[in-house]
């Protein structure tokens, strides 16, 4: 008897597991980046991101490594920047032809929009005063079936 009922409870298990899944990752992966901005900041953060950050994105785009990029706001002073990685290949180090390809797009983007090195790094330093990174997290797509 104890056989019996030990031989119907496997039994059940392996029926569970022969079911079809009801869930399967996206391809890709999400970085989402979420910032506390200083209340009252978030115009100069965001003046700050369309000249550094998103030009920075519209580089990697150009070069293959992230397919989508987004910036959200919330109500409460938070933003959240978001880079779509094709797959986590895309997410390993630069190479050095990686490294001076966007050097050069980067250098090429500052130059038309007037202003050099130093006025883009000035820029970027600001964001230590306006804003506080609260988490990096690497976020993945369910789809449902």
């Amino acid at each position: 008897m104890k056989y019996l009922l030990l031989t119907l409870i496997s039994l059940s298990f392996v029926s569970f597991s022969q079911e079809e899944p009801s869930r399967e990752y996206a391809p890709g992966v999400w970085e989402l980046t979420t910032v506390d901005v200083d209340w009252g900041n978030m115009g100069d953060y965001m003046d700050g991101l369309e000249q550094t950050w998103v030009p920075a994105a519209e580089i990697q785009k150009e070069m293959g490594i992230i397919t989508d990029y987004a910036v959200w706001t919330s109500n409460n002073s938070v933003a959240y920047l978001a880079l779509y990685y094709p797959s986590h290949a895309n997410m390993d180090p630069w190479t050095e032809e990686q490294q001076a390809e966007f050097a050069e797009k980067l250098e090429e983007y500052r130059e038309a929009k007037g202003f050099d090195a130093e006025d883009y790094e000035k820029i970027s330093s600001s964001y230590k005063e306006l804003r506080d990174i609260r988490s990096v997290e690497l976020t993945y797509q369910i789809n449902f079936n």
